[in-house]
């Protein structure tokens, strides 16, 4: 399976990124005699995480506090906590993706940081996150919990 993606231009698929472990997917119903495989709640969770650390775009930080708030944050901390068992840091150092994350959701500056202003206009989306602050107190909550486990 490849998630598409587009990082600093370039159309990237997430089997080109460093895994230590395969997908986790699970089977959706869709339709009667229609079913697709799609990775698990927990499992997107960890790859949009990841994609802050890689592409660093708003929707990546929105993506994951939105599934945190879905989730639970303690189950989301939970998944979160154990992200270097499924990503290698490209420095080969083990806890460096986690140290990572923790660093980029205490201080989210995504690339597109423009789109920050258009949040109330994403169809759909909770009137909780139409304000870029309501994002980034979410993710420094996120990685708040998360520091406070990792040693």
């Amino acid at each position: 399976m490849t998630i598409m993606g587009s990082l600093g231009g370039v159309e990237a698929g997430l089997r080109q990124l460093r895994r230590s472990r395969p997908l986790e997917t699970c089977t959706v119903d869709i339709a009667p005699d229609l079913e697709v495989t799609a990775p698990t709640v927990e499992e997107t969770l960890r790859i949009k995480a990841y994609l802050i650390l890689q592409r660093n775009q708003v929707r990546d930080y929105l993506d994951v506090v939105t599934l945190s708030a879905h989730m639970g944050a303690d189950s989301a901390v939970a998944v979160l906590r154990d992200i270097d068992d499924f990503y290698v840091d490209r420095s080969g150092e083990r806890g460096s993706v986690l140290t990572s994350l923790v660093l980029q959701l205490a201080e989210p500056s995504p690339r597109d940081v423009t789109v920050t202003r258009e949040l109330a206009r994403y169809k759909g989306l909770n009137p909780r996150w139409h304000e870029w602050s309501s994002v980034v107190g979410a993710c420094r909550d996120l990685a708040l919990r998360l520091a406070d486990g990792a040693s």
